[in-house]
């Protein structure tokens, strides 16, 4: 069983973000992240909330305690560093969600299901779509997108009057780059956060023509406000 001394906490990064991490024999084994993200209380309220992403054991470490001892140093830490608030996305069909409850985490919403990707381009192509088709203003435009999904391949779009295509390799011309998870991209999609929530809780990144943003911003903003409004 390795000792405390080979559970580490990385340097908080420029974002606010660390890594925790417990290595054996110098390699890391067991992990997560950490880092701050709004959450808003009511109309008006809002706290930093500790977002805790990227939890993961090697298959051959685990049963071992590494996790439990991983994620009490990341309590810890939080605590040290003036958090008050600590959440995570999860399912009750994972091991680790009764580890979680051992820490204190409760289930605040039972309306999200545990998605795979299988096929990124396609999801992207589809999802895009349907967001053209609500929305004149991104019909209106001529657009080059490279949609960077985590731990995927790389997925280049074009977006032209009502059609959505996926492009076999990179354009010369670029307009919006767009890094973010696959349930971060899901939850666009599902009504679940806005762009710009999701910007201001560092769960994407983007660069790129500003007008271009804020143009797929507002399209996602007039396509989930029919299911919310129901």
């Amino acid at each position: 069983m390795p000792s405390d001394s080979e559970i580490t906490l990385g340097p908080k990064r420029s974002d606010g973000w660390r890594k925790v991490s417990a290595e054996v024999g110098g390699k890391d084994v067991s992990h997560l992240y950490y880092g701050p993200a709004k959450v808003h209380v009511g109309r008006h309220a809002a706290v930093t909330m500790a977002c805790i992403g990227g939890v993961g054991t090697d298959k051959q470490h685990r049963r071992r305690g590494l996790a439990r001892r991983v994620f009490a140093r990341a309590v810890a830490s939080m605590q040290g560093e003036g958090y008050t608030v600590a959440g995570l996305f999860t399912s009750r069909r994972l091991v680790a969600h009764r580890l979680y409850r051992r820490f204190g985490f409760v289930d605040v919403s039972s309306g999200r299901i545990a998605y795979k990707v299988l096929d990124p381009a396609t999801l992207a192509r589809r999802s895009l779509s349907s967001l053209v088709q609500q929305s004149p203003e991104l019909g209106r435009r001529r657009l080059a997108l490279r949609l960077c999904f985590e731990r995927s391949r790389t997925v280049y779009l074009k977006i032209e009057g009502n059609d959505v295509s996926v492009l076999s390799r990179a354009p010369r011309r670029l307009d919006l780059s767009l890094t973010m998870s696959h349930t971060t991209f899901l939850q666009l999609f599902d009504s679940g956060i806005g762009l710009s929530h999701a910007l201001g809780a560092k769960l994407v990144q983007w660069s790129g023509d500003a007008g271009a943003f804020d143009a797929l911003a507002k399209a996602i903003a007039a396509f989930q406000r029919p299911v919310d409004e129901e």
